[in-house]
């Protein structure tokens, strides 16, 4: 759905917007593997947990990006909190590393983001999402900032079976992104995905399958310069 999800309520929100956690109903844990451009060396994976107790919501999540001479390591850990039926709010915590070969060393800091998500209607849901407020730097030899982005949208479900999301993207020291996703549920097992996103523009599509307590996601995104990158999710509900 275009890299949309601020007003979802779903396990992968330990990466869009945590405050979705908090609309769990069900324990949950999952995993993704992501080949960018089809390239071994750009492959990413990640898993996450999340345990809902009473109105909040536990989020464990960690990914892996690049290969033996460049990786990028994350590990984070959120709690959602539910205010009625009507307002959520999060916040997150992030162990971020980066490592350039053998020679060239290692780096490692933390950081944290905020998340919130709101009923206006019954169809009408808005979110918002602050990565990096305090703008960290990752430090060691590297010294460059964390990028601070800022995150707004919304996401409005036509019918049980139509949802249309919008959102808006500003790392703050580059231009903004918009991104629009669409997702249609024809029945109790499929879900059909698409989205758009710009800076650069890239297509997205998918399907989901829901089996029981079983959910296979299937996605690419496609970038007319680079390609395509397929996407593998597998998400189980105890």
């Amino acid at each position: 759905m275009g890299y949309t999800g601020l007003t979802v309520a779903d396990l992968w929100s330990v990466r869009l917007n945590p405050a979705g956690l908090a609309g769990l109903d069900k324990p949950t844990a999952g995993v993704f593997y992501q080949s960018h451009w089809l390239s071994k060396d750009l492959a990413q994976q990640g898993l996450a947990v999340a345990v809902p107790l009473g109105k909040g919501t536990f989020g464990l999540s960690g990914d892996r990006f690049g290969y033996s001479l460049y990786n990028e390591t994350k590990v984070g850990a959120a709690y959602a909190m539910r205010f009625g039926e009507g307002l959520r709010a999060a916040v997150q915590v992030d162990y971020l590393g980066v490592r350039l070969g053998e020679n060239y060393g290692s780096a490692s800091a933390f950081t944290a983001s905020l998340g919130m998500q709101a009923r206006l209607t019954e169809a009408l849901w808005i979110g918002a999402h602050v990565y990096n407020p305090t703008r960290v730097k990752i430090g060691g030899p590297y010294d460059d900032r964390i990028p601070t982005l800022l995150r707004a949208g919304f996401g409005y479900t036509f019918s049980k079976k139509l949802l249309m999301t919008l959102e808006a993207e500003k790392d703050i020291d580059q231009q903004e992104r918009i991104r629009m996703g669409i997702e249609y549920h024809p029945n109790e097992v499929l879900y059909l995905r698409t989205g758009i996103t710009t800076g650069p523009v890239q297509g997205h599509f998918g399907a989901g399958f829901r089996l029981k307590r079983i959910d296979i996601d299937l996605a690419v995104a496609v970038r007319s310069q680079l390609g395509t990158t397929p996407i593998i999710g597998l998400n189980y509900r105890f």
